[in-house]
């Protein structure tokens, strides 16, 4: 039998379904699911039992944020380490702006060397850093200069599952823009500490939280992918007032943003300790 090109295609009611339920669904959609932001690290750092005046370390301190908020919430002697020495520098500022002086100090080194003896902490605290790292080296030293029965709280935004890894490749080796970043996936990391004698005890898989904080509080994320969308559509003018390289960075910022809303990037937390 001949099909009349011409005749109208039948309706689907899976559309026509959804078009029922689309308002619906959109002001649900407008809920906010509660995500948890960067403040809950410290929440679930409860659960490692640090013990009080203990002694940790912040690996990649930054700018002394986090080495700060340590002593200030569980009572730590902190040490912040850092390759750079102005981020130590202004860590030693805010350090002293918080009164904490006498319990945070920072000093130059990697997550590769941390300058501290042997088994002379209880927690090894690290955010944000294993992508430059060598990473099983890392997870060696985590083991080398914690305690027997010490702790440990590494966070890191990973390549997430709707990432491949041709895609993964080129974000972290090129679009970024600042340095020799890499892939990694939660698997990396699970193995490395595995293998450092380290015990993970729990996983806490934050995903898109995160973002979805920044969004709901600032509207961050929004406008960094409006960012992108400029930066994509009119390079050359961005280029022309900024030059290549800052073009590139401010492209690899605004999709890590993006990304890590949509499952591309996500943040994972692991809690480790080290076997006694």
């Amino acid at each position: 039998m001949e099909t009349d090109a011409t005749a109208p295609a039948a309706p689907d009611p899976m559309a026509d379904d959804f078009e029922r339920v689309e308002a619906d669904f959109r002001q649900v959609l407008d809920g906010s699911l509660h995500p948890r932001g960067p403040a809950a690290l410290f929440d679930v750092l409860g659960a490692l039992d640090a013990p009080p005046a203990g002694v940790a370390v912040d690996v990649g301190c930054g700018e002394g944020g986090d080495a700060v908020e340590l002593a200030r919430r569980f009572g730590l002697r902190v040490h912040g380490v850092d390759p750079v020495p102005r981020h130590l520098e202004r860590a030693t500022a805010a350090a002293a702006a918080a009164g904490l002086s006498a319990a945070v100090a920072f000093r130059v080194g990697t997550a590769e060397a941390l300058p501290l003896p042997d088994g002379s902490v209880d927690l090894v605290w690290c955010k944000e850093v294993l992508m430059f790292a060598d990473l099983d080296r890392a997870a060696a030293e985590f083991a080398r200069v914690l305690r027997p029965h010490g702790a440990g709280c590494v966070y890191q935004v990973l390549t997430g599952p709707r990432m491949s890894d041709a895609e993964a490749r080129q974000f972290w080796e090129v679009d970024l823009g600042y340095g020799p970043a890499r892939s990694l996936r939660p698997a990396d990391v699970e193995a490395a500490l595995a293998a450092a004698g380290l015990a993970l005890r729990r996983r806490i898989d934050f995903a898109s939280e995160w973002g979805e904080a920044a969004q709901e509080q600032t509207g961050a994320g929004g406008r960094r992918l409006l960012h992108a969308a400029r930066l994509l559509r009119r390079p050359q003018r961005y280029i022309d007032a900024f030059g290549a390289t800052a073009y590139r960075i401010m492209l690899g910022d605004c999709l890590w943003h993006v990304y890590r809303m949509i499952g591309k990037l996500n943040g994972v937390a692991f809690l480790f300790t080290k076997l006694g």
